[in-house]
């Protein structure tokens, strides 16, 4: 963290505060806050940031707490931005992946998922910690972030009348549902409880648990982050996607084409929708590379 300096990050002049649709604000890099902050080694590689992995044995690795080195070092950025913004832009979270992303960054993807079969208290112990960092950090953040014309911005450029935090699961894609609601939702559910507002980023990979989603009262918002090409397309979780804005707001973002647009289009009647997507030809739909989104910060 000593090699970050703030000031090297951003341009002399502020953003424009509208951006089409959305609302345009200042936040710190994506420096794998949360991962950081549970002890994981953060290194700088083509694509990443990228938090690496530190525990070999759940037995007697110590529990997660807030690394305090890494989390002064994402105070000075705020403190940086709330200077710079001067009251005219809002500041916005930065990309903090949520407990179960901490998790396998600190253990391997794999390994987490063998964890919870082999060590299930120590597993379970070690996720909770993740949790308590996650909340403990959001809270940390908000405190020293100023309210904007009376409310936050959230990170996909939405005002909200209050607090609004966003957290993920995107390792949920190596687990069933079962699995899911026995080891991860409750975790998640604490997140959710915690914040008035709160929104959830999940991948088109990940919607064979948006059943158990969708019942959770705390949860706001859900976003959904269509896949290219490794993940089903807009048009293979359509079904979904129409069950989910009938109970949450939905936000969906990445590439689809404009049949799929069309067919995005024709949800609005159902509830709240949000689509912040990209248009590519209908022969590029299924070949397009991911375009990963710097300002979400996606995995």
């Amino acid at each position: 963290p000593d090699l970050l300096e703030p000031s090297r990050f951003y341009p002399d002049s502020l953003p424009d505060l509208l951006n089409g649709d959305f609302l345009r604000g200042l936040e710190p890099p994506g420096m794998c806050w949360t991962e950081a902050a549970v002890g994981c080694p953060v290194r700088i590689a083509t694509g990443g940031p990228w938090a690496d992995p530190y525990v070999r044995d759940l037995q007697t690795v110590p529990l997660p707490k807030l690394e305090s080195v890494w989390l002064h070092k994402l105070d000075e950025f705020i403190d940086f931005l709330v200077d710079l913004s001067a009251g005219q832009v809002p500041i916005v979270q930065p990309l903090f992946r949520g407990p179960i992303d901490m998790m396998a960054a600190a253990v391997g993807h794999e390994e987490m998922c063998v964890c919870f079969l082999e060590q299930r208290n120590p597993a379970h112990r070690f996720l909770l910690a993740c949790t308590d960092v996650f909340i403990d950090a959001a809270k940390r953040r908000l405190s020293r972030t100023p309210l904007f014309q009376g409310g936050y911005l959230s990170s996909y450029g939405i005002w909200a009348p209050g607090p609004v935090v966003r957290t993920q699961l995107d390792n949920a894609t190596l687990i069933s549902p079962e699995f899911y609601v026995e080891h991860v939702l409750p975790c998640d559910r604490k997140v959710f409880e915690a914040f008035e507002h709160t929104i959830l980023h999940v991948h088109s990979g990940c919607l064979h648990i948006a059943d158990h989603l969708v019942g959770e009262p705390a949860l706001d918002v859900i976003q959904v982050s269509i896949d290219h090409p490794g993940g089903p397309l807009a048009a293979d979780v359509m079904p979904i996607l129409a069950a989910i804005v009938k109970e949450k707001p939905l936000i969906v973002t990445g590439p689809v084409s404009e049949s799929e647009l069309v067919e995005l289009q024709s949800l609005e009647p159902e509830g709240r929708l949000c689509l912040q997507v990209e248009v590519v030809a209908e022969e590029q739909a299924e070949a397009a590379p991911s375009k990963e989104e710097e300002f979400h910060g996606d995995d």
